[in-house]
């Protein structure tokens, strides 16, 4: 009689702990999924999503953070294979409400800059721009053409033909040929100078 009273009172708490058990399994399932580790597998650049796996898991198509998406917007597209940070807001397993924010390196995407003033930013073409705050320097170079400037002057090559200015002189180059201007004047050199079709001078 004593453990059927006893059963009775009890009851109604056992019953809650139970459930309480199951509320906190579910709350750990949900912090579990919150923020996970994830490389693309997939992206559609025209919706703006991408496919995330985690684990065994493949998120549906999710949105993914940019620069800046306002007034001023910049938009970069995430490449296949690149790593992400996984967040889910909405707490779910399913990922429907998941965001990735991209930007981890890896083996298969590594840093193009390890000294800590330099910040590079490297297409997949090639093409590279970068500044380092140190030595107050912006180059930006895309397979034969390329800029370099400093506080001191501004480099620009095309091939064989270069500019250089500085704030005493402006210096352009073309194989042999080149132009100086400067406070003495202009002074020209190359195999032949004319002016109007006129020769002038010839080496």
């Amino acid at each position: 009689m004593f453990d059927a009273l006893l059963r009775l009172q009890l009851g109604p708490i056992v019953e809650r702990l139970a459930e309480m058990e199951a509320q906190l399994e579910d709350l750990y399932r949900r912090a579990e999924s919150f923020c996970r580790i994830g490389v693309c597998q997939e992206v559609d650049a025209a919706s703006a999503t991408c496919k995330v796996r985690h684990g065994d898991l493949l998120s549906p198509a999710i949105r993914f953070f940019n620069p800046s998406a306002g007034a001023q917007t910049e938009t970069r597209i995430p490449s296949v294979g690149e790593q992400c940070l996984l967040l889910n807001y909405g707490g779910g397993e399913g990922g429907a409400q998941s965001v990735a924010l991209f930007g981890l390196n890896s083996s298969q995407f590594p840093s193009v800059s390890n000294v800590a003033s330099l910040t590079r930013r490297r297409y997949q073409d090639g093409t590279q721009s970068d500044y380092d705050d140190v030595s107050h320097t912006l180059n930006w170079s895309n397979g034969p053409t390329s800029a370099c400037g400093s506080r001191e002057q501004i480099n620009v090559t095309v091939g064989t033909a270069t500019l250089v200015l500085t704030a005493d002189s402006i210096t352009l180059q073309l194989g042999a040929t080149g132009i100086v201007l400067d406070a003495a004047g202009v002074h020209l050199s190359g195999p032949v100078v004319d002016h109007q079709g006129r020769v002038i001078s010839s080496a």
